[in-house]
């Protein structure tokens, strides 16, 4: 029952918060991928994913950082399981220590943006000003492979 106590923490932690801004960082990545190593695997949502989506568009979350896979990959919005303009921005940003994956996940079709292959260090810089959220991804030389503004009314 695990799955279920941390989903009434989440919902319930969720619905507490007063700031402004709703950032989730998670290990988990939402997302499932097809990989080199068994293309056969289709592309959709992790069990995280399943259970926890949800969850973030009732609570209203803006941003959701996950991990685990050792790369960059921003999906863009996704709201009930589908590429919309509303919903929280997605974005997979993980690669630490030596551990990489060359050429391991093939292109999901939620993907928007993807870092340079194969994956490198990187990282990542949020910056608040009036209603915005600016989400700017560099490389360790100080290249600029992505950036996104999210706004708030």
């Amino acid at each position: 029952d695990l799955m279920k106590e941390q989903t009434e923490w989440l919902r319930k932690d969720l619905a507490q918060t007063k700031k402004k801004w709703k950032i989730v960082m998670m290990h988990k990545d939402v997302l499932q991928y097809s990989t080199t190593k068994d293309p056969g695997r289709a592309p959709g949502f992790s069990q995280w994913g399943r259970e926890w989506m949800p969850v973030f568009d009732e609570a209203g979350v803006d941003l959701v950082l996950t991990a685990h896979l050792h790369t960059y990959r921003r999906r863009g919005h996704i709201l009930n399981f589908q590429r919309s303009t509303a919903g929280p921005l997605y974005i997979v940003t993980g690669v630490a220590g030596d551990s990489r994956y060359p050429d391991l996940w093939l292109p999901h079709p939620l993907d928007e943006m993807t870092a340079p292959q194969p994956e490198t260090d990187h990282y990542m810089t949020l910056s608040f000003r009036d209603n915005e959220l600016v989400i700017d991804s560099w490389l360790p030389d100080g290249t600029k492979i992505d950036e996104y503004t999210l706004q708030k009314p």
